[in-house]
């Protein structure tokens, strides 16, 4: 009998143990799983409804038309089952809108009834947003943020609104044949591409207006009015643009600002929409998103022009609804709204006034050229001009050059370290051989100023063999560490990209010597000898600052800081080249005492080479440095341009 009765529990709960594997009646959580899953994908047509799939999928599509590509994740919060067969889901979404911080998320709900094993939903738009009725359409819309500008040092606007004149051919009531005659007639007055604007009109296809340049007021009063009248279809559409002064003003710094492309705003996936102004280049690129500000974005649900019944539906359509007290406009009701957030300024440290002097010290320059002018107690960016054949670039920040001579002032510091001062003996002779090449002073080098001579005399008079001579006794790497302590090559994050110059450790031999007198692989940028000279004149390395309370996190290439003393011997050798040496057109100037340093930089594989000019100054609390590509001797070429920009700026 045990036996028997063992055998008959055995049976039992073999029987029971079968019975818990085999998959019970679904409870809803999976149907409702798979719901959110399919409303998260926009895909419903595998779901049961309660009406053809393929007709709720149609419906979905068409109300969420108005927000494509907007989309939101859908998860199932529980699942309430009565005992009448029916269920209620419960549904959260979450939209991730661009320039909305923080998801907009809602609760809805979707109903479903007891089908055999399964489920059938039955479908409503409520369950997309609760609000949202038959016949109802999503959709967003932007409210542009005012863009802020870019201000100077003074706070005062340097880029601001400023009225434009958006000129293009109105296509409307014209044959093909007239819309291009029209399109070449208008290219050639406003001098652009004929080619590339006939391009343009034909991509435009149906659209009636086609925009061929926007142009400053002024640019656009000085046109052929007479020529622009004869145009069919000839159009200009007034408005504003954030701009600078004038078309050059800074121009590679402040960058420009342009109506989105389609380009723009399909990178931008949904934060830049149709219309709006956005940053091209310079500042207006770097620190866009600060000057844009967040638009204001409105979601509502809007009655369908063709509404009709939701799919499956045999009632009538409802009563109207009492007016929402949070309606859109034109029976819409508003399901979220974000008001726009004003851009915020960004204030530079540039002086316009001074800004202007360097550029027109620049305007006769017929080659890249440059003139940066920094304050070196604070490391800020005064100006910073390129010339007209800099055609845009910006040489200033980002050219790389052979320093010349103006880098035997790092040159001299590392000099310093190795136990010389300003007084310390050279031998300054006509060529010296280094490794088998030879090294030569400049053409017209002033004789009285060979054999064994103070440091201090070899840089007033830019001795080149007095300098290479010292190869051996100043290793590549100190030489590296010394232009560190003096800013170049150092790590500093302007908000606008730019090279702060390269000295190599590794240089060797010949290169090395040339190294000495600022040739071989060493490079700089304008900013960095402005960088340099300011170090100097402070007595501490130097981070230049463009964008006031924009922190650059700047690192110093070398370990070894520049100190007081060491400054003071390069600024007694500096005094010397006005007093003494290339730069005594400096010394008539008003006010504190004026220093520098010229130097000219061979290039190229012409015979005779080129030559880059060269002049870093300093007078008082200003320095400044002068470039320009295709030059003379830095003191014929860019001494005179060192001092316009001193004049301007000791004073001011």
């Amino acid at each position: 009998m045990l036996r028997r009765a063992a055998g008959l529990l055995l049976v039992l709960a073999l029987v029971l143990t079968g019975a818990a594997c085999s998959s019970p009646k679904d409870d809803g959580t999976a149907t409702a799983k798979s719901l959110a899953a399919a409303l998260s994908a926009h895909t419903v047509g595998s779901v049961a409804f309660d009406q053809p799939a393929a007709e709720v999928q149609k419906e979905l599509t068409e109300l969420s038309a108005g927000i494509d590509p907007l989309w939101p994740k859908v998860s199932v919060d529980g699942v309430a089952v009565k005992e009448d067969g029916t269920a209620r889901i419960s549904l959260g979404y979450s939209w991730t809108i661009p320039k909305v911080e923080k998801p907009w998320t809602y609760k809805t709900g979707a109903d479903m009834k007891r089908n055999g094993d399964g489920w059938t939903i039955t479908w409503s738009p409520a369950m997309v947003e609760p609000r949202l009725a038959a016949g109802e359409r999503l959709k967003i819309s932007t409210a542009y943020a005012a863009r802020a500008g870019i201000l100077a040092a003074d706070g005062q606007a340097i880029v601001k609104d400023r009225p434009v004149e958006t000129v293009g051919i109105n296509k409307d009531g014209l044959s093909e044949a007239e819309g291009q005659a029209s399109a070449k007639a208008l290219a050639a007055v406003v001098d652009i591409d004929p080619a590339a604007y006939l391009a343009k009109i034909k991509a435009y296809g149906p659209v009636a207006f086609v925009d061929a340049i926007t142009l400053r007021e002024e640019a656009f009063a000085a046109l052929d009015q007479t020529r622009l009248k004869d145009i069919k279809g000839f159009l200009a559409t007034p408005g504003t643009l954030p701009l600078a002064p004038s078309r050059t003003f800074a121009q590679a710094v402040l960058g420009s600002v342009h109506e989105a492309t389609a380009e723009d705003i399909k990178k931008s996936k949904g934060k830049i929409v149709a219309g709006q102004v956005v940053g091209g280049s310079g500042l207006q690129a770097a620190f866009d998103d600060q000057l844009a500000g967040t638009p204001g974005v409105t979601i509502t649900a809007t009655p369908s022009a063709t509404a009709t019944p939701s799919a499956g539906a045999t009632e009538a359509p409802a009563p109207a609804p009492t007016p929402d007290p949070n309606a859109g406009g034109g029976g819409a009701k508003v399901l979220f709204t974000q008001a726009p957030t004003d851009g915020k300024d960004v204030k530079t440290t540039l002086v316009p006034k001074l800004q202007t002097a360097a550029e027109d010290a620049l305007a006769d320059v017929k080659t890249p050229s440059s003139i940066v002018v920094m304050k070196p107690s604070t490391g800020a960016i005064l100006a910073a001009a390129n010339g007209p054949d800099s055609n845009g670039y910006n040489t200033a920040f980002l050219g790389e050059y052979a320093p010349g001579s103006t880098f035997k002032i790092a040159t001299s510091l590392g000099l310093f370290r190795e136990g010389l001062n300003p007084q310390s003996t050279l031998s300054c002779t006509p060529e010296f051989t280094a490794d088998g090449k030879k090294f030569y002073n400049a053409p017209g080098y002033a004789v009285d100023a060979e054999g064994q001579i103070p440091m201090t005399v070899a840089i007033a008079h830019s001795c080149n063999t007095a300098f290479v001579s010292q190869y051996k006794n100043l290793a590549q790497g100190k030489l590296a560490d010394a232009a560190g302590a003096l800013g170049i090559g150092m790590t500093n994050d302007l908000g606008l990209d730019a090279f702060m110059g390269a000295v190599p450790r590794d240089s060797a031999g010949t290169e090395h010597a040339a190294s000495m007198i600022g040739q071989g692989k060493v490079q700089v940028s304008p900013l960095a000898l402005a960088t340099m000279m300011s170090s100097a004149v402070k007595g501490a390395t130097v981070a230049p600052v463009l964008v006031a309370g924009h922190d650059g996190k700047a690192k110093p290439a070398g370990d070894a800081p520049l100190t007081a003393k060491e400054a003071e011997g390069l600024r007694t050798m500096m005094r010397a080249s006005v007093t003494d040496g290339y730069l005594t057109n400096l010394a008539d100037l008003p006010g504190a005492p004026a220093m520098g340093k010229t130097g000219t930089a061979e290039y190229g594989t012409d015979n005779p080479p080129r030559t880059h000019s060269w002049v870093i100054a300093a007078q008082g609390d200003i320095a400044v440095a002068v470039f320009v590509e295709d030059g003379d001797l830095g003191a014929i070429t860019g001494g005179p341009l060192a001092k316009a920009a001193l004049e301007a700026a000791v004073g001011n």
